[in-house]
Parts: structure tokens; sequence; C-alpha cells
């Protein structure tokens, strides 16, 4: 009887020991799934704290930069080159106005060319003390009609003179001088006539200028002076007097002048005639 009562108390121990081991079993396993939520739920947090922010595709995301500011500046200096170049393209003289100026200049109607022929030259003077007197002249003479010279403002210019220049009654007419001063290679330009034609033949003009103050008298008479007083006459140059006049009518195969005036001291009256 004893011995039976040594196994029953061997086994309620061992039963007992078995079911304590079994419930500190289901006590580690329980702890160990809250362990385990834990951990999940440090690792969340810490996942959620450091992670970056990422845009949504709704948010705009673009911001100029400095770069893409600054490209945008040479557009600008580019138009202002353009402008500036258009600018001088505009006022760019084309020289449409001289080719007009040229067009509209107008030419004469009177006959161009040379006539020959005798000119016959009548003086009448009175010196002081001396009596009147009056000469008569006959010179051979050439006339000459050509376009203007230089800036000469006539329609055309108008050359006559009697063949020699030195002889009693020689005269010399000329519109306008167009040349060169030899002694300093300047330009000189003189007009003397103011000169018309009707485009019919007929001429007339006028001396306005004799060219005096230049020391450029041309339009020249070489009538008569006394040496001594009342003789010694011999032929001297008279510049011919402002407001002298010239009339007459040319044609291809003749010409008629009549040249009429005073001498700048007014000693002298001449006429000149030629037909």
């Amino acid at each position: 009887m004893v011995t039976i009562r040594r196994r029953t108390h061997r086994s309620a121990a061992l039963l007992a020991a078995l079911c304590l081991c079994s419930l500190a079993t289901l006590t580690a396993c329980g702890d160990g799934g809250d362990g385990g939520d834990a951990s999940d739920t440090e690792t969340t947090a810490s996942t959620s704290e450091t992670a970056p922010a990422t845009a949504t595709p709704d948010e705009d995301t673009s911001t100029p930069t400095e770069s893409e500011s600054d490209s945008t500046e040479p557009d600008e200096e580019t138009t202002e080159a353009e402008d500036d170049t258009i600018d001088t393209i505009d006022t760019t003289d084309t020289g449409d106005e001289g080719t007009e100026s040229d067009e509209s200049s107008s030419s004469s109607d009177a006959p161009h060319g040379t006539w020959t022929g005798n000119a016959r030259i009548s003086v009448d003077f009175e010196d002081p003390g001396c009596a009147a007197s009056s000469q008569t002249y006959s010179l051979p003479a050439t006339l000459i009609i050509d376009d203007p010279a230089g800036s000469e403002s006539n329609d055309f210019h108008l050359s006559w003179a009697s063949d020699s220049q030195s002889a009693a009654g020689a005269f010399g007419v000329t519109s306008a001088l167009s040349g060169t001063d030899t002694t300093d290679g300047e330009s000189v330009e003189t007009g003397y006539w103011s000169l018309t034609d009707d485009g019919g033949g007929d001429i007339s003009g006028s001396l306005t200028d004799t060219g005096g103050s230049q020391g450029l008298a041309l339009n020249l008479v070489f009538v008569p002076k006394p040496l001594f007083p009342c003789s010694g006459y011999t032929p001297f140059a008279y510049s011919m007097a402002e407001g002298t006049t010239l009339e007459g009518t040319l044609t291809e195969d003749s010409a008629s002048l009549t040249l009429s005036g005073t001498t700048s001291d007014g000693t002298r009256s001449f006429r000149v005639e030629w037909s």
C-alpha cells in the first residue's frame, strides 16, 4: 500500500510540473507577441519621421533659376541692335534729289555755233578843254554761242570780239569767265552778262558786273585817249560800264548784233553793229 501511494504522489507531482510548464510556455508566447507589435510600431514611426517629402503630380515645382532669367537678356539686346539697323537703312540717302535737279535743268533754244563778219564801231567822246570828237572803225570780228561756262547762270555762253585786240576800235564781249588762277590754282568763276533768248532766234542782254573789283574786267572797248591835252590820241582799253546792252538775231547761217553803252569813266560812248 505504501508503494502505491508513492506512485500516486509522483504522478500528481509530475502532472503539476507539466501543467506549470505549459502555463509558463503560454505566458512566454503571449509576451512575445506583444513585443513584436511594439517593434513594428516603432519601425513605422521611425519611417514616418525620416522619409523625404515627395511632390504630388498636381503641385508646380518649376522655379526659374538665375541662369534661365539671364538667358532672356541677350534677346532684348539683339532686338535693340536690329532696331538700330533698321533706322540706319531708313535714313540712307538715295540721291534721288540730285537726279531730279539734273532733269529739271533748262537748255537754250538759241542756235549754237560760230559766226564771222565785219563789225562797225563808232565812238563819241569829249575830253575836258577839247572839242567833241567822233571816230568810226571797221574790224573783222567773231561771234561764238556755246553752252554755259562753268557755273554761268545764263542758258548759253556768248563771246563776241574783234579779231585784233590792239587796233583802234577793238572790242571784246564775254558773258562769263570760268577758269583757274595760274598763281594759286584756285577756280575762278565770274558772271558778267544777263542774257535771254525768246526761242525764235532773238537774244538780248545787259552787262550786270564789270568784274573791275576782282581785277577781271574783260568787257572792253579800245578807243582813242589823248596822251597830251587834246592831242596825241592813241587806242586805250576802257572798261564797259554796267548797263551796256546787247540785242540781235541769230540763225544757223547769219547773225546780226548791236552793242551800245558807255565806258566806266563816263567819258566815251560807243556803238558796235554787225549784220
